[in-house]
């Protein structure tokens, strides 16, 4: 009977390694103008990483990053002066991962998260930073590859199969676009002096559709705010200006991916690298511009049966290593948490509530059967105007802040997961959302997509081509050597040809003055001088 197998080719990221790094970054951060007044007190500091550079060399990933710092502080002025001011500064980082087997010509997966962030007051015009962070960095390389999924011809007990879960990788694109549009300040609230910052959430109502060669993502970015009003009309000494409003910005963006398919599966990640705004239209308008990146990776889920070893005499085997996460599963879903934050004894009463915010720090997941248990830590923060209606001096600053941690966890179903499996997950703050229950306390809504990915690392040795024995080289017909013509057959190269013929490449290549040893065409004739290598008493090339 004759031997045929059956061969399938795919692309798959084959992993070079993986590692993580902790580091702790500590900077002073100074007011940077003149203008601005000196820190009396400062409100609140919020970090988030701005921008990463991803360098792949030989032996390992080098990270380079910037995070952004914003500082809200009362300022030290004259009585009845508007004394809540804000800035800007920049830690930046470097850090090389060692991977070994890394080299430049591959792709890296490098995912940078802030652990924690504190910060020290040095002098009227200097903040200290520290920011705690954790790097985690994967080198991997986009390989063609062929597998053989079945062998007929050999009785089924001499071949070996195993079940291999893989993510045939289609196409990758990212994509920066500016998206721009008008937020209106809400007619009960006075017209803007200046704005102290303008922040936007993660992209809400996120839908990503695949379309033949592309992939479209829409949604909507919501954007706050705050700013010190213009109350020159207003002849009432220390009332407080300063005031928060949101809106909303559109977002539709069509990415090119050549070889998608509508029945593909995609990963999406849409990223703010930046806010800018100018004031418009009397004060009352604010045009926002955002800097967004958008990262689309388009996948086809397989199973294969992959042939991993044949017993058999009859054929020589081709064989390689492969090392790739098998995906077990993944999922997505929802939340929303409810979480009481009380106001600390030394703070007034609320009045009102400016601005609420949370952060998140300190994620793990951890695999469990049948599943991912999600972990994070939320800082939420409140920044409020006081109550001071108890108060007999006029123009008392009345804008404070005050924050406090909480944990939230998550168990996310993923029926085929097993203790030990690794994971990836990614938790996304969607919506904050602050409401005063009494003048103690803030009730914080938070609504948080959680994405969890099940993987487990196979490396195994897989059949990536056969070559069959042809049964004129029987043992008892390769007494001696001798030669013969032979044509050349789709697929044939010149390694199997000489297997074939127990020959060798530079034999025929000598033997048919080749110019090119790796240019075959199909009907080419060609001189084979066969058996002149006795291989019947060397053992079976080992596996792996």
């Amino acid at each position: 009977m004759a031997i045929n197998f059956k061969e399938e080719q795919v692309r798959v990221e084959y992993v070079i390694g993986e590692d993580t790094v902790r580091e702790s970054i500590t900077k002073e951060v100074p007011i940077p103008v003149t203008e601005k007044p000196d820190i009396e007190r400062i409100l609140e500091v919020n970090t988030k990483v701005e921008s990463t550079e991803v360098t792949v060399e030989e032996g390992g990933v080098t990270i380079d990053g910037v995070i952004e710092v914003g500082v809200m502080y009362v300022a030290d002025t004259t009585e009845g002066d508007q004394p809540v001011h804000y800035f800007h500064g920049e830690l930046t980082f470097s850090n090389f991962v060692d991977i070994p087997e890394a080299e430049d010509y591959m792709s890296a997966y490098v995912d940078v998260d802030i652990l924690r962030s504190s910060y020290d007051f040095i002098d009227e015009r200097t903040v200290e930073v520290t920011v705690v962070l954790k790097k985690f960095a994967k080198v991997f390389d986009y390989r063609q590859m062929t597998i053989i999924t079945d062998v007929t011809g050999i009785r089924e007990e001499l071949v070996e199969k195993e079940l291999l879960r893989i993510e045939n990788v289609v196409g990758e694109n990212t994509y920066q676009v500016v998206v721009e549009g008008i937020v209106d300040v809400p007619t009960v609230k006075p017209p803007i002096e200046r704005v102290l910052k303008v922040d936007g959430g993660a992209l809400e109502d996120k839908n990503v559709e695949i379309t033949d060669g592309a992939v479209i993502v829409d949604g909507q970015f919501e954007v706050g705010v705050m700013y010190v009003a213009d109350t020159t009309a207003d002849d009432t000494p220390g009332t407080q200006p300063v005031h928060f409003f949101e809106g909303g910005l559109t977002f539709s963006e069509v990415i090119d991916v050549p070889d998608a398919d509508e029945d593909m599966s995609s990963f999406t990640e849409v990223k703010v690298k930046r806010w800018d705004y100018t004031i418009t239209n009397g004060n009352r308008q604010v045009e926002v511009r955002a800097v967004i990146e958008v990262f689309v990776k388009v996948t086809e889920p397989k199973q294969v049966m992959v042939v991993t070893g044949i017993d058999s005499d009859r054929v020589e085997v081709e064989e390689e290593l492969l090392r790739v996460e098998e995906v077990i599963g993944e999922d997505t879903v929802s939340e929303t948490i409810t979480e009481d934050l009380i106001v600390p004894d030394v703070k007034p009463n609320i009045e009102r509530i400016l601005e609420t915010n949370a952060q998140l720090s300190n994620t793990t997941c951890i695999v469990e059967d049948g599943g991912v248990l999600v972990t994070s830590e939320v800082e939420g923060s409140v920044l409020y105007v006081a109550d001071t209606t108890a108060d007999d001096s006029p123009g008392t600053q009345p804008v404070h802040y005050f924050h406090r941690p909480f944990n939230i966890e998550n168990f996310i179903n993923i029926p085929e997961a097993e203790a030990g499996m690794s994971c990836h997950s990614d938790i996304e703050i969607k919506k904050v959302k602050g409401n005063r229950l009494n003048n103690r306390t803030v009730e914080m809504v938070v609504t948080l997509r959680k994405f969890a990915k099940v993987t487990n690392f196979r490396q195994l040795t897989i059949v990536t081509d056969i070559v069959v024995v042809s049964p004129v080289v029987d043992r008892d017909e390769c007494e001696r050597p001798s030669k013969i013509i032979y044509v050349v057959q789709a697929g044939d190269t010149l390694y199997k040809i000489a297997k074939r013929y127990r020959t060798t490449v530079d034999a025929i290549v000598d033997a048919n003055n080749l110019d090119n040893p790796d240019y075959l065409e199909v009907g080419q004739k060609l001189i084979i001088p066969r058996c002149i290598i006795d291989d019947r008493d060397q053992p079976r090339r080992p596996r792996g």
